[in-house]
């Protein structure tokens, strides 16, 4: 089959004049003219040009394998294209007039006014580089375009390309020209919908090279959209492995059964204590850390919340007194005092599941943990004795070096899988780093914020926004990026 360069498809009456032969049948269609390949096999009819759909609706009867051989191998059709038997008659005339009716009946389903059509009408009549592609569309495409960059983007779609009564059109798209492109954009952005719902918005109606990623750059460019932004994902930081027992261990307030306990957990063992408080002041606190400390020792590190009662100024004097470290976790984020936080779920579902809490307790610090020693041999060296039977022997303390080394070992690989698994799952990844000047967004106060200070990138200082301050695209942070902000840095 030989297809003009002109009309770009060939006539349906070709397999019609075969259709005793044919109907019913799997044959072979070969044409020169490759964009036919997809168009006359695919089944999505609304990825199909208006002057190719009437073709592919006529052919839907048939079952051919289409294939694409070059016009040189195709001796018999070129030889006969160039002599025609007779010229067209009254059905050609009329098939063809059937084909301009149906292209043009798709101008009338466009979601645009008349009014509107024909302002982009003259907009692409005014467009130097749509003025080419509709010649090329009406006069036929060359067979490369290599010295044309602005054209090659409509060079590589052709296919999809042609121009209905006066309208160039992508498949049953319009084509934007250049000035028209940034309204239409916000006309697909109005509702400050996601890049993937504005991309499907976009598919139903305009086309134009590159529209995607303009998509894309124009909703992360949306300020009102960032703002809203769910909260990202950092890769997680697991904390080291302390060298020894209640090395540094952690501190936090829970409520069970309208009492309020002090739980304390050790980094190195998972050894957990719980205190009741009369009280949540610092005073009943440090009465408790201070019992604890007199049967276990004074910690390196003391690790708790931004609570009244660790913040308050008695906590800072006790910690100055005793001689350890107090360190404290970022505001509103409490992943990052998880140590804590997963103990307190654990003794919870101890005080709910059991009558007797002690001997829960008991028990829990005597079972094995995941690198196969238990809280109790962790942090003393020994078994504890519980109601289930064991040898005398196994209550001794002996020596755990070997043990101990391994359990070292089985923590890094336990704390790497976990960091592997964390970051999979939740598809987390750094964030860009913030200088001073950045702009930002500061979610838990609803406000714009300037950087003016850090400390190693953790702890920033931020300042009220400037009023001729514009917020950088991509720049936009919550407390969980702005890791800990001072209210009394924000002035």
């Amino acid at each position: 089959m030989r297809t003009s360069r002109k009309k770009r498809s060939p006539q349906p009456g070709h397999a019609n004049a075969f259709k005793e032969y044919v109907l019913g049948l799997r044959f072979t269609l070969e044409t020169d003219h490759k964009p036919l390949v997809p168009l006359l096999t695919t089944t999505d009819l609304s990825k199909i040009p208006p002057c190719i759909l009437r073709f592919r609706l006529r052919m839907m009867r048939y079952n051919p394998e289409v294939l694409h051989v070059p016009g040189k191998c195709q001796i018999s059709a070129d030889a006969l294209s160039r002599a025609p038997v007779n010229s067209p008659n009254t059905s050609d005339v009329q098939f063809c007039e059937e084909v301009e009716t149906f292209a043009c009946s798709t101008v009338d389903q466009l979601p645009a006014t008349a009014q509107r059509l024909q302002e982009i009408i003259e907009a692409q009549r005014n467009d130097e580089v749509c003025m080419q592609v509709r010649g090329y569309c009406q006069v036929g495409w060359p067979a490369y375009m290599t010295h044309e960059p602005l054209l090659r983007p409509y060079w590589e779609n052709r296919a999809h390309l042609a121009v209905v009564d006066d309208l160039l059109l992508y498949d049953e798209r319009i084509v934007i020209p250049q000035a028209l492109r940034l309204d239409i954009l916000d006309c697909i952005h109005c509702g400050h919908l996601g890049i993937n719902k504005c991309r499907a918005r976009a598919r139903m109606s305009v086309w134009w090279p590159g529209l995607s990623v303009a998509i894309k750059d124009m909703v992360k460019a949306c300020f009102t959209c960032a703002k809203e932004l769910p909260k990202p994902k950092e890769p997680l930081m697991p904390s080291s492995f302390p060298s020894r027992p209640w090395e540094r261990i952690s501190m936090d307030l829970f409520e069970y059964g309208g009492r309020t306990y002090l739980i304390t957990v050790d980094y190195h063992s998972r050894w957990v204590e719980i205190k009741l408080l009369p009280t949540q002041t610092a005073k009943c606190v440090i009465a408790a850390a201070k019992e604890l400390f007199a049967t276990h020792g004074i910690p390196d590190t003391v690790i708790s919340d931004n609570g009244p009662c660790f913040s308050a100024v008695p906590f800072q004097e006790f910690a100055a007194k005793y001689g350890f470290v107090h360190t404290t976790s970022s505001p509103r984020y409490p992943c990052a005092n998880g140590e804590v936080e997963r103990a307190v779920r654990t003794v919870k579902g101890l005080l709910k599941k059991n009558d007797d809490p002690y001997l829960a307790l008991l028990t829990y610090r005597s079972t094995p943990l995941q690198t196969g020693l238990s809280p109790s041999e962790l942090l003393m060296g020994r078994r504890l004795q519980t109601p289930l039977p064991v040898l005398a022997n196994t209550l001794t303390p002996r020596d755990l070096k070997r043990e101990r080394e391994e359990v070292v070992k089985k923590e890094e690989i336990y704390r790497s899988n976990q960091r592997q698994s964390f970051n999979q799952r939740h598809r987390a990844k750094e964030l860009p780093d913030l200088t001073n000047g950045d702009c930002v967004w500061i979610r838990d106060q609803d406000r714009l914020g300037k950087i003016q200070g850090s400390d190693a990138m953790v702890t920033f200082c931020v300042t009220k926004i400037i009023p001729t301050c514009s917020p950088m695209i991509g720049q936009f942070f919550d407390t969980l990026i702005v890791a800990s902000i001072d209210k009394e840095c924000l002035k």
